[in-house]
């Protein structure tokens, strides 16, 4: 069931507003006498949480490393899974690295966020492609242009789980663990888009319809930054899509219930989406996958144990289904873990934050040069190392036996 809340920050606290209570909440924000008389207690103006409604690092960070504990990954090795999970959405740079003024370390660049709008087929096919939007293969004797559509949990991404798994990686394989969980996690949430520029990406305008049961603001919000989205990346109406780019953010948002049609020989087909389903399918597959890698490598294993998904699910479905703002639903994730809910309580999960210029090789090459550590074991290098393997093997290999590359 989606849960009808809002969350709000009253001082220090945060508060749970059931929906019907939503009208009365907005009347305050916007009456002048009532605003000056609460400003001092309302930390954060309803409209400013609003502005700021954004998915992804509340999954790829927060909720994985959540999953990861509960399926007895211990809290260092968990925290690298998710950090690595995460940052492939904000490993945007290109330019080489200068060591010792002897040699280069060059980035692999896994995503193109906060860079200007461009696209070369190169870009799918290096960084769209295995990153973000995993072929699914389907149906095997189908067509090209059908078959590099991103599939829910397919076949090529249960694939990509057991190469992952294989005790060949080394140091390497926690950070090649983040990295797959990224991808296989956006499959719950890319499919039936591609990581190509093409016809099958387009969207019949203004078919997308939210679900009638949410908030009046959230389809407001999310129609406006529909409109905000599409004025900046996608100016050429002539230019093919790539991924979801004509449906914005709504893949993106968790809570979310909606519908759309696709501009594909105007067949009239409704595509029917529910967010929270298919996180919670997401976030299930995510917690045995987890639950693999310790029974793969028994040094990191939790001595705790696992949790079971049974106990878990209710409060992971519970999270899911918050219609709040991504800054409001990470405090919910992170007061689970504290109150014990994903494991036994540890310093890093008391400490547990996000900050992505931390793994950036340029901040790696000053600490190296601070610390006189060799930048090879910094995490920033681990993860571009980690970063080449998986793309190395989506590539070159499981593209290439599945007849997708030739």
């Amino acid at each position: 069931m989606r849960t009808k809340l809002v969350i709000f920050k009253w001082g220090t606290y945060f508060t749970y507003f059931p929906k019907y209570l939503l009208a009365n909440l907005i009347k305050i924000c916007d009456c002048p006498s009532l605003k000056k008389k609460m400003l001092p207690h309302l930390v954060e103006p309803f409209s400013h949480i609003l502005e700021t409604l954004k998915m992804q690092i509340d999954m790829h960070f927060y909720g994985v490393y959540c999953l990861a504990r509960s399926a007895g990954i211990n809290a260092d090795t968990a925290h690298i899974i998710a950090m690595a999970s995460q940052f492939v959405n904000d490993a945007n740079l290109i330019n080489s690295v200068l060591i010792d003024n002897n040699r280069c370390i060059r980035p692999l660049r896994t995503s193109f966020k906060k860079c200007p709008p461009h696209y070369s087929e190169e870009d799918s096919w290096r960084v769209w492609i295995p990153f973000h939007f995993l072929p699914g293969n389907e149906p095997a004797d189908g067509i090209f242009n059908e078959r590099i559509i991103c599939r829910k949990n397919s076949l090529m991404a249960q694939k990509l789980v057991l190469f992952s798994l294989k005790d060949e990686h080394g140091d390497l394989w926690p950070y090649l663990i983040g990295i797959t969980a990224h991808a296989y996690a956006d499959t719950f949430s890319h499919y039936d888009f591609s990581g190509l520029s093409h016809q099958h990406n387009r969207i019949i305008p203004d078919s997308i319809q939210l679900d009638k049961n949410h908030q009046n603001l959230i389809t407001e919000y999310m129609a406006s930054r529909s409109k905000n989205f599409m004025n900046q990346y996608l100016p050429d109406n002539n230019q093919q899509p790539v991924g979801h780019a004509q449906v914005a953010a709504y893949p993106d948002r968790p809570f979310l219930k909606w519908k759309y049609e696709k501009d594909v020989k105007k067949s009239g087909k409704v595509y029917r989406r529910d967010n929270t389903a298919d996180y919670m399918e997401a976030c299930e597959c995510l917690y045995y996958f987890f639950l693999e890698y310790i029974k793969k490598n028994a040094n990191v294993r939790d001595p705790k144990g696992p949790k079971e998904w049974k106990d878990i699910a209710p409060i992971v479905r519970f999270i899911l289904g918050i219609e709040a703002p991504c800054d409001q639903r990470i405090p919910v994730w992170k007061r689970n873990l504290l109150s014990g809910v994903f494991g036994e309580l540890t310093p890093v999960d008391q400490d547990l934050h996000y900050d992505r210029h931390q793994w950036q090789l340029n901040r790696a090459r000053w600490e190296s040069e601070d610390s006189g550590e060799a930048i090879e074991k910094s995490h920033a290098y681990l993860f571009c190392k980690a970063a080449s393997i998986y793309q190395h093997y989506v590539l070159k290999h499981l593209l290439v036996e599945n007849g997708l590359l030739g």
